[in-house]
């Protein structure tokens, strides 16, 4: 497995961007467009794609909609100001606990906040930069396709530009930055159909990317000289692309960045999505489930602290998940070859180690994780449904597995006990946040809405 970087998993450098000023002024190889100025956009995709005389160019909507996976402390609006108007363009990066003086500065070129998803000036403006040796890298941390409008309008005038003078620029490449959406589905998806021209098609290379990292809040920092965005977000991080015959050009472009390459990508996210997202949501559950008088910012360490119980129910449904993976993994032909050219045990035991180490040190928060786990109302019904599905996908498949082998999977099964107890009970995380927010509006959802 390729890995084209020497150390993917943290920032060492007080200050992320162009060092060399000369540098960054000269023509770049290498322009980043990032649509998406949330907490995973700002926390993982856009620091670490930087390299030195890369240029960064960040996008947002200027209004945002509702957030999915919880809301920050930090509005919309008010987060593309300090990103529009600070006059060093940066931004703040630093771990949940951690003091002001330890953060991560990131540096970009440029902040731009579109109307109607049209960022179409601001696009041609950067444009204006590219020479015969610039490529162009665009990504997204967008969840749904349809809201991928802007994207393609900004992926269509870099392609007329390639069409209309080949030797121009370098080549443009598309990344995804959802482990629930790749970008060939994009640029498949029938609602885009209207958007996606000849053009594009010809000279828009799709990237498969599997991206990881905790990003836990969104704030705005005054202890500087000029009030800053801070985004809270674990120490490991990684992304991770397909290396193949198409990509090769751009495992070169990307080389002295952070980003990872594998041959398995498909297969890595699907083991990450069992792995650390099945067991995760598992032991959340069963923690919002056992645990009186929860508060808002109840956190998953200190379930793990509470006991040596739920320390040990944690890694009994980490191995139990781990192991129903490697049987799956073994068993199904479609995994043929990552087991080929991957020993699955090492593999999986190395994974498990580094997720437990961050489950029980990072400052998590039941309310973010669970995000998803809200009251059904009116106007949004099927948030059981939905849950549930989501939820199926990520541990059925592996208890499965786990169960036909070894006959019993009593760790996950007190955790879908859990989710079925707090159903039965009306208990969810807006419920349980406004019991503890006593002051707060009845029917707030504070804890799944968000800018």
């Amino acid at each position: 497995m390729q890995n084209t970087n020497e150390n993917p998993s943290g920032i060492d450098e007080r200050d992320v961007g162009p060092a060399d000023t000369n540098a960054a002024e000269a023509t770049p190889r290498l322009i980043h467009l990032h649509f998406g100025a949330g907490r995973l956009g700002l926390g993982l995709i856009a620091p670490w794609f930087q390299k030195p005389g890369s240029k960064l160019y960040l996008f947002n909507r200027a209004v945002s909609g509702t957030n999915a996976t919880g809301s920050t402390a930090l509005d919309a609006v008010r987060r593309n100001e300090l990103l529009r108007d600070h006059p060093q363009k940066s931004y703040l990066i630093q771990q949940p606990g951690e003091s002001t003086s330890n953060g991560t500065a990131v540096r970009y070129d440029g902040f731009f906040a579109y109307d109607e998803e049209n960022p179409e000036a601001a696009v041609r403006e950067i444009a204006r930069q590219i020479g015969p040796e610039t490529s162009v890298i665009v990504t997204a941390s967008v969840l749904k396709p349809e809201n991928y409008r802007a994207v393609l309008r900004a992926l269509d005038i870099l392609s007329q530009k390639k069409q209309s003078e080949p030797d121009a620029m370098g080549r443009v490449f598309l990344i995804a930055c959802e482990n629930t959406l790749i970008a060939s589905e994009v640029l498949e998806h029938e609602c885009l159909q209207d958007l996606i021209t000849p053009e594009t098609r010809r000279h828009v290379t799709p990237v498969h990317a599997l991206v990881d990292r905790m990003c836990v809040g969104l704030e705005e920092d005054g202890s500087h000289s000029h009030p800053t965005v801070l985004v809270r977000a674990e120490e490991y991080g990684v992304i991770k692309l397909e290396l193949c015959p198409e990509t090769e050009e751009m495992a070169e472009l990307c080389r002295d960045s952070r980003i990872e390459w594998s041959r398995h990508v498909e297969v890595e996210k699907q083991i990450k999505s069992w792995q650390l997202n099945g067991a995760h949501w598992l032991i959340a559950l069963h923690a919002l489930d056992t645990h009186d008088n929860i508060k808002t910012d109840f956190k998953l360490k200190e379930f793990f602290e509470s006991s040596p119980e739920n320390h040990q129910f944690t890694r009994d449904v980490m191995q139990e998940i781990s192991e129903g993976i490697a049987i799956l993994l073994r068993k199904d032909p479609t995994y043929a070859d990552f087991v080929r050219d991957v020993d699955v045990e090492v593999y999986l035991a190395g994974t498990a180690a580094s997720i437990l180490r961050r489950f029980e040190t990072v400052d998590d928060s039941i309310t973010r994780i669970l995000a998803r786990f809200h009251t059904p109302t009116p106007d949004d019904y099927d948030t059981i449904q939905s849950f549930s599905k989501r939820f199926a996908d990520r541990v059925d498949l592996p208890m499965e597995a786990h169960m036909s082998a070894k006959g019993a999977t009593p760790a996950a099964d007190t955790g879908i006990k859990s989710l079925y107890h707090l159903i039965s009970q009306g208990n969810f995380i807006d419920t349980v946040q406004s019991a503890s927010e006593p002051d707060s509006e009845p029917d707030s959802q504070s804890a799944t809405r968000g800018a």
